[in-house]
């Protein structure tokens, strides 16, 4: 039996057609309902490219990035994985700019390259997956973890929903609450 949650160990669609979301945080409770499910192939954006950050990726950390990429239409919703692939680690993650995605109270967290030297385990990546609604703007910094990159590549994967809006939730369901933004606490 598949389990469907969010973080689980094995990658899968966190609803199937037919059930119900809850998008947080909102100022509002906004509901709706997943209408179908496609797979996303893998896509692979290197953010050392023109249309990105247009540089070198080193030990300092870069500028912020935005990555319009994964952007989708209007009522869609990308549930993804995020694996940085090259020697470099994300250390900053904002969606929308002004709502970090990767903070505690005093502390930043970052998300280590596919196979890290310093041992971290990542065999799953339960802590980059990230969900994309519409075109809610993302932005990244990132590192090298030693020396000069000329090429800094974000690797994504993962399943579009298409949703339909929906103004309540029926009696005795209780929809499946995600994070489609930043924390919009103070950090």
């Amino acid at each position: 039996m598949v389990e469907r949650k969010l973080y689980a160990r094995h990658f899968e669609p966190i609803v199937q057609p037919g059930e119900y979301l809850e998008l947080y945080p909102s100022n509002k409770k906004k509901y709706v309902l997943a209408d179908a499910i496609y797979p996303l192939p893998l896509l692979v954006v290197d953010l050392c490219d023109a249309d990105h950050l247009n540089t070198t990726v080193t030990t300092t950390e870069s500028g912020e990035v935005e990555i319009d990429d994964v952007y989708v239409d209007d009522n869609e919703l990308v549930h993804m994985r995020m694996i940085p692939y090259d020697d470099f680690s994300v250390t900053w993650l904002a969606k929308p700019k002004s709502r970090v995605y990767l903070t505690i109270k005093n502390k930043t967290w970052k998300i280590p390259k596919l196979d890290d030297p310093m041992g971290v385990a990542v065999e799953f990546f339960n802590l980059n997956e990230v969900f994309q609604l519409e075109d809610t703007e993302m932005w990244a910094k990132v590192t090298a973890n030693a020396g000069t990159l000329t090429q800094a590549r974000l690797l994504f994967f993962g399943y579009r929903f298409i949703l339909k809006d929906v103004t309540s939730v029926p009696s005795g369901v209780k929809p499946t609450k995600i994070p489609v933004e930043g924390y919009p606490g103070t950090s």
